[in-house]
């Protein structure tokens, strides 16, 4: 799954460029290749502090019509729904642990066994 985190202030043909851009190349690009199952759009919450930010419900309302053609990549409203400002690490690391959970067989290119302490490591 590809990632993009940013302020999306506005959302531009680029930005969506980008995942095609990045999918051909890891699907075609690349040995072996890399099957790429999604992509995410995180935009950045409201207290990021960056000067002429529009409100993320204005920038959300601007994604999902950017988005409306787009069968593979979607936004999710999870890092700007936060109470503040979240540090990419964590954004990145909320959507890695989501998609373990949602698509336990092929993270990491191999099914995997659920251990004991896999609920041990979750925050």
């Amino acid at each position: 799954v590809l990632v993009a985190c940013g302020s999306f202030n506005p959302v531009t043909n680029m930005h969506l460029r980008m995942f095609e851009l990045a999918r051909d190349h890891l699907q075609n690009g690349v040995s072996p290749p890399i099957e790429v199952i999604g992509g995410l759009v995180s935009p950045v919450n409201d207290a990021y502090g960056k000067a002429g930010l529009l409100s993320a419900q204005h920038r959300c309302a601007m994604l999902n019509l950017a988005l409306l053609t787009n069968d593979w990549v979607r936004l999710d409203t999870w890092e700007c729904s936060q109470e503040g400002w979240t540090e990419t690490r964590r954004v990145l690391q909320h959507h890695l642990d989501a998609l373990r959970e949602s698509h336990q067989h092929r993270v990491d290119g191999a099914p995997r066994k659920r251990r004991r302490t896999d609920n041990l490591n979750k925050a």
